[in-house]
């Protein structure tokens, strides 16, 4: 902050004169000694053998340094003075007053001696300049007050606008945040409506099928088994076609805890012509409220007994003396053995009151439906059953080739979890009796 520039002639009107200053044979005093012996001025003694302009300079310097001290004293006397009105640390350096009286002054008279020597002189008196020197730094602070009083109005005025915006955008962000939590609430309200709507259609379901979801589906469907697992250790199941009165298939097994292993014999017109080896884990057990799940994998080995030209070789008079060598030749077939891999899948639909199944491996692709009639009064004791087949290999179709083939079958189980017997439509031309017993 810089005060006011003044002229100290402007107050003093002319320039101080004094004897000790007025020349001597044409040269002045203070140039022959260098200095000036009086108690009431404040002077500086320039020289330079290089021009006027720099003995004014030095002279200067010279008189700022006579008046440093004063200055200093009477700024730090006003600082003083007023402290409690200044919001800074100020200090002396922190106005003008130095450079004040360096800008201010004037030269009172110049010299030029016959060496060609250039001299300066600045005088004034100690109490005038003292009464300047005050006004000045007093105009200073009052301007550096002001300012400070202008810049805390500003500093309040704009901490004032600050505090109003925020508040204003701290209303607008609760605002937004009210709207997006009645949103959410609202979309909490919905979704718990949704919730207790399907519970009451859960509840409805389970109380108009609860005899269906009693009922455990079963490990067989008609040539092909389930995800299920028997509730019996020790199975064994035969089909016998009743025209021909031949055993079809004879079946045998033993499940433990969630791993059921079985023996399959498939035979046509009772001479075998088809083993299977099966071993099954199912990986998940019915799992769900409604809609229960289940899942088995597996490992499958198919061996086939004997092609139609071994059995014919079989059945000539005096075939059985080649048998191990028809033997030999059966096993070598690539088609007489075969293992795969296999998956099937249950699920239960009670609208339905069906239990539906898909079983797949590399042979063939089986969809069935077991269809419980009387859930609520017989329970599972009569079910119906609808099998779809793909069959892929040609090799394990029936006698007509056929890719696909529907198979159709009623299973009335006559003593829960120990014994049932099925009659069922196969392979496009055959209706079996089949016996499944448990212990």
């Amino acid at each position: 902050m810089h005060g006011r520039p003044f002229d100290l002639e402007e107050f003093i009107g002319t320039t101080i004169t004094d004897d000790k200053l007025s020349p001597q044979n044409g040269t002045p005093q203070w140039v022959k000694t260098g200095e000036i012996s009086s108690d009431t001025l404040y002077y500086g003694i320039g020289e330079s053998t290089e021009s006027q302009e720099a003995a004014d300079n030095d002279a200067r310097l010279s008189f700022a340094q006579h008046v440093e001290v004063s200055v200093q004293s009477i700024a730090t006397q006003q600082i003083e003075e007023n402290k409690d009105r200044l919001e800074e640390n100020y200090s002396y350096e922190s106005l003008v007053s130095t450079n004040m009286n360096l800008r201010s002054v004037k030269i009172t008279a110049r010299h030029f001696s016959t060496d060609s020597t250039f001299y300066s002189l600045i005088s004034y008196g100690k109490s005038t300049y003292h009464h300047l020197v005050t006004q000045e730094i007093q105009i200073s602070l009052e301007a550096s007050i002001r300012q400070q009083e202008l810049e805390h109005q500003a500093t309040e005025a704009l901490r004032a606008d600050s505090l109003r915006h925020k508040i204003t955008m701290d209303s607008l962000a609760l605002g937004r945040k009210q709207a997006v939590i009645d949103s959410l609430d609202h979309i909490l309200k919905m979704e718990e409506a949704k919730l207790r709507q399907e519970q009451d259609r859960v509840e409805l379901i389970k109380s108009h099928h609860a005899a269906f979801l009693k009922i455990k589906p079963r490990y067989q469907l008609i040539d092909v088994p389930t995800a299920s697992t028997p509730r019996t250790w020790i199975y064994a199941s035969g089909r016998w076609n009743p025209d021909t009165e031949a055993i079809r298939q004879l079946k045998t097994g033993v499940s433990i805890w969630l791993i059921s292993a079985e023996a399959n014999v498939w035979a046509t017109e009772s001479v075998i012509d088809q083993t299977d080896l099966m071993l099954k884990l199912q990986l998940l057990p019915e799992r769900g409220e409604l809609y229960k799940v289940s899942l088995a994998f597996g490992w499958i080995d198919y061996l086939a007994a004997f092609s139609p030209l071994n059995r014919a070789r079989l059945l000539e008079k005096g075939g059985h003396n080649s048998f191990i060598s028809i033997v030999k030749d059966e096993l070598n077939d690539p088609y007489a053995h075969n293992s795969s891999f296999f998956v099937t899948g249950t699920v239960g639909i009670p609208q339905m009151n069906n239990h539906l199944s898909m079983y797949l491996d590399k042979r063939r692709i089986s969809l069935a439906n077991v269809w419980y009639p009387f859930p609520r009064n017989m329970g599972d004791a009569i079910s119906i059953i609808n099998q779809f087949d793909y069959i892929d290999s040609k090799h394990y179709r029936n006698r007509f080739n056929d890719q696909l083939q529907w198979q159709f079958g009623l299973r009335i189980i006559a003593i829960p979890d120990r014994f049932a017997t099925m009659i069922s439509y196969e392979d496009h031309e055959v209706w079996m009796l089949n016996f499944e017993f448990q212990y």
